[in-house]
């Protein structure tokens, strides 16, 4: 009895075999998961490297943009160019006679983006104002098509009638209420020069800037009193018989008298008379541009300038713009008749086209 509960040889056998098979598969098993694990490392590492590679490249790249930036930057700076921004000044002729100086009034400096928001535009002047500098026109805006040139210059009043926006509520209400407040014309245009003449100085003549005293090369909006432009045409105003107060003034006047030539030219074909000292804009300068099957302007001179396809339009004509400038004036005003006074009050805004 004790012999037969013991297992043979033969059943020992068969045990064995029944667990080596149970045993093949773990083992199978546990190699597969351990080679999948140990490819998955090597794959780990290698998209580790790549992308260390990648983050490497592109901080390079970076890097190298950014230098280049800096001495593009560096280069501009050094050549006195600055495209980025749009300068409007005063130009007046208070001390030419007694100093030989036109004086620049910085009016505003704004980033070119802010001023020409709309990209097209914006990519359309700095290439016109390359052009510019290319033919040596100080006058940016007579290298644009007349379509252009309206757009351009009303976007600049918008800029420049905006630095005198308080004064257009109280000009208004001087009508109907006790005020100093009168109107005067201005005229602006769009230049892109650089003055090469000397003539800067730190306080005193006796510490000039040195010899890159050159100045800086950017698109800037002119404006000068429209009576002021009236008596440069007509030769009311001269620069003095001893000279101007150094080159920069004398560059300066060079802008002024070609302003008063464009100005003239405008003056002489709106009113069709040759003086430009008494000739008149007229009641309504509001011309057509865009279209010559729409309305015309009420003034018939205008007809030939409303076609920007016109053979009688040369690049000189529609490169100015006037603007109304309300100011407070003295007390001596307010001792003029009513009907002066109204008169004065009354805002007279024109442009050259609609």
């Amino acid at each position: 009895m004790l012999e037969s509960s013991r297992p043979g040889r033969q059943g020992i056998a068969i045990m064995a075999a029944s667990a080596a098979v149970a045993k093949g598969p773990r083992l199978t098993l546990s190699s597969f998961l351990a080679a999948l694990l140990k490819n998955l490392k090597s794959n780990t590492i290698w998209a580790m490297l790549a992308g260390g590679a990648v983050a490497v490249l592109v901080r390079y790249l970076q890097d190298l943009i950014r230098r280049f930036q800096q001495q593009e930057a560096e280069s501009l700076w050094r050549r006195h160019v600055d495209l980025s921004v749009v300068q409007a000044v005063l130009l007046t002729t208070e001390h030419l006679k007694s100093l030989g100086r036109v004086e620049k009034r910085t009016l505003f400096v704004k980033p070119i983006t802010e001023v020409f928001r709309n990209e097209f535009v914006l990519a359309n002047v700095l290439r016109t104002a390359e052009m510019a500098v290319a033919k040596n026109e100080p006058f940016l805006v007579t290298q644009l098509s007349q379509e252009d040139k309206w757009h351009v210059l009303t976007t600049c009043t918008n800029h420049l009638s905006s630095c005198f926006a308080p004064y257009h509520v109280f000009f208004n209400e001087a009508r109907r209420v006790e005020s100093y407040y009168q109107s005067a014309w201005y005229v602006f245009t769009l230049t892109c020069a650089q003055t090469e003449a000397s003539g800067r100085w730190f306080i005193t003549p006796l510490k000039p800037v040195g010899k890159d005293d050159v100045g800086m090369l950017r698109i800037r909006i002119v404006m000068m009193n429209e009576q002021e432009l009236r008596e440069i045409a007509s030769g009311a105003i001269e620069p003095p018989s001893f000279g101007f107060f150094n080159g920069r003034h004398e560059s300066r006047w060079n802008t002024c008298q070609r302003f008063a030539e464009l100005f003239e030219r405008q003056l002489t074909k709106v009113s069709g008379t040759s003086d430009v000292g008494d000739a008149e804009w007229g009641p309504n300068l509001c011309g057509r541009l865009s279209s010559t099957k729409k309305k015309g302007g009420s003034n018939p001179l205008l007809s030939s300038m409303a076609d920007p396809n016109s053979s009688t339009n040369p690049a000189e004509e529609n490169c100015i713009l006037r603007i109304h400038v309300p100011f407070p004036a003295g007390r001596s005003q307010m001792e003029k008749s009513d009907s002066q006074r109204l008169e004065e009050c009354v805002s007279k805004d024109v442009v050259l086209f609609e």
